[in-house]
């Protein structure tokens, strides 16, 4: 369970593919007064070399993370990259004042989140992955209601309700457990999600 100072609730479950030491999935989570910035990041493959990749991109973000904007960010992640493997990438900003989210993606990491009136909202991401050659990125933006609950997992977790969860009452934790329940003691692929609610 991760709990920041400012009051994001986020559960965070992480399991190797055949319970490796090498994860290819790595997160990246960081918060002010002003807002959030979020990442899941899914290195091609599994083992070694795709969390060295995934690692590339968690470290680019990390050092980049005071651009103001989301796609200068995830244009360095995509240099950072350059010889790698290659990954998959989520990532989000949040903005408190506004109650405006901006969402980028570039591979098959879903992001999901109750929206204004609780309508399911569900950024479609771009095709393709991180791999170092130039790309055109796409941001997204949606307004979102303080309180509302987010899921956003790596394609190792096959998941049916999404809706059902998120709308799930009872805390983060247990809301992440349910979802947890859904996940194969020994996994075929990495499997990496984070669900919790946005500062109300």
């Amino acid at each position: 369970m991760w709990q920041s100072d400012v009051d994001t609730e986020v559960y965070i479950f992480q399991r190797a593919k055949h319970l490796q030491q090498h994860c290819g999935d790595q997160i990246f989570i960081e918060e002010s007064a002003s807002g959030i910035l979020c990442a899941l990041v899914d290195g091609l493959g599994s083992g070694k070399e795709a969390e060295k990749a995934a690692k590339a991109v968690t470290e680019a973000i990390d050092a980049n993370s005071s651009l103001k904007s989301l796609a200068d960010i995830v244009a360095r992640s995509n240099e950072a990259v350059a010889g790698l493997r290659g990954a998959a990438i989520a990532v989000w900003r949040a903005d408190w004042a506004k109650q405006k989210l901006t969402y980028c993606g570039i591979g098959n990491i879903r992001f999901y989140m109750l929206g204004e009136d609780d309508k399911l909202v569900y950024p479609i991401s771009s095709t393709g992955f991180l791999s170092g050659r130039k790309q055109k990125i796409r941001t997204q933006e949606f307004s979102y209601r303080p309180g509302s609950t987010f899921l956003m997992h790596s394609d190792g977790l096959t998941l049916a309700g999404v809706k059902k969860h998120l709308h799930a009452r009872g805390s983060i934790e247990t809301i992440g457990h349910n979802i947890e329940s859904n996940v194969a003691d020994v996994p075929e692929d990495d499997v990496t999600f984070l669900v919790g609610r946005m500062k109300s």
